[in-house]
């Protein structure tokens, strides 16, 4: 270890993961608040990635700053896994699509990156505002393996992403995976169509029924939003009927009939 680095020790070596990312930034001034907003975004991308990848919705992986340098900002993060149900590679799969989100969204037409959430984007776009060469010049992410330079053309590219969708009254059918009622209430079903978790935010009349069904197939009726072209958001839930085990394999237009009476 050099003069000019500071590792951190008070992690259990048995916790931490080999997957770490390093975040550094360069410039001639670095505001305090700057650089809370750049952390900040940094911590609530990993975390909705990890959210989005995990099969029940919930995250499995904490980041615990192992090192910091001296002279420009530099800092690494180094993943910790919560629980030892959460799969050993859930670190490494973040990385890597942090990584390919950062590199779909300098392309020059680029296509939503997979499991970079509305909340993860706009995260991303905060990184191309906080650019300034007054202060944060430059701004890095870096892996063993991989460089990347924020560019101020992805907050324009974040805005034509996120501006792609439109809502529409419909359905979603699958397996009611998780349910999560801070702040506000919803779950999440794994669709049968894609197998991607889809959060569906439901009323309070709703929350012992969608608690009896935690497990279980389900059927969901509301307001879709949905990309363009694209895959489905989230839904309004307006009506929910639960599949019994021996109807499994009723079709769509029965279980319509049934719950609209």
């Amino acid at each position: 270890m050099t003069n000019n680095e500071i590792t951190v020790n008070d992690y259990s070596s048995t916790r931490l993961s080999r997957a770490r990312l390093t975040l550094k930034v360069d410039g001639p001034y670095f505001p305090m608040v700057k650089f809370q907003k750049l952390l900040e975004s940094f911590s609530i991308i990993l975390t909705e990635i990890d959210q989005e990848i995990s099969d029940t919705g919930e995250v499995g992986v904490e980041w615990a700053i192992t090192e910091v340098q001296q002279g420009s900002i530099i800092m690494t993060a180094e993943a910790n896994i919560l629980d030892e149900q959460v799969e050993t590679e859930r670190p490494q799969r973040i990385i890597n699509v942090f990584r390919d989100s950062l590199e779909e969204l300098i392309k020059e037409k680029p296509q939503r990156p997979l499991y970079l959430n509305n909340k993860a984007l706009y995260n991303v776009k905060k990184f191309s505002e906080l650019i300034d060469p007054n202060d944060f010049a430059d701004i890095e992410f870096s892996t063993e393996n991989w460089r990347f330079y924020v560019t101020k053309n992805i907050a324009a590219n974040v805005d034509e992403i996120t501006q792609n969708f439109y809502s529409i009254y419909g359905s979603i059918e699958g397996q009611l995976v998780s349910i999560n009622i801070a702040n506000r209430q919803k779950m999440g079903i794994r669709s049968l169509t894609d197998n991607k978790i889809i959060k569906c935010f439901f009323p309070e009349e709703l929350f012992e029924q969608a608690r009896e069904a935690l497990g279980k197939r389900v059927y969901v009726f509301g307001l879709i939003r949905q990309y363009l072209h694209g895959e489905k958001i989230n839904i309004q839930v307006q009506e929910m009927k639960v599949f019994p085990e021996k109807y499994a394999a009723s079709s769509l237009s029965n279980i319509i009939n049934s719950i609209r009476g």
